[in-house]
């Protein structure tokens, strides 16, 4: 079975208070061994494209799955609540998953 990945990329932090609360509880999980943090840190270049990435992070989990449902993860939902209604008054990015 095949592990899943998420490609997370941060293009802005606008509150980084509430993003440092989203940041301790996802650590919390990633403790747990929910997921594995494979590579995380500042964008040294950006090689295609015109958005200025500041963070760059990759995640991976057990199989495919876990990583396509993780975003409905009871302990995750309580992470993205830091983050509020509109996680874009919080933090600019995006986020993919990838079977691997």
């Amino acid at each position: 079975m095949p592990k899943g990945y998420w490609i997370n990329h941060v293009e802005e932090i606008v509150d980084q208070e509430a993003f440092g609360r989203y940041i301790t509880k996802w650590n919390a999980l990633v403790e747990r061994g929910e997921a594995k943090m494979i590579a995380i840190g500042p964008v040294a270049k950006t090689q295609i494209g015109r958005v200025k990435i500041q963070f760059a992070a990759v995640v991976e989990f057990e199989t495919f799955e876990k990583a396509m449902s993780f975003k409905s993860h009871p302990d995750y939902v309580d992470a993205l609540r830091e983050l509020g209604d509109d996680e874009t008054l919080v933090v600019k990015r995006t986020s993919c998953v990838v079977s691997g």
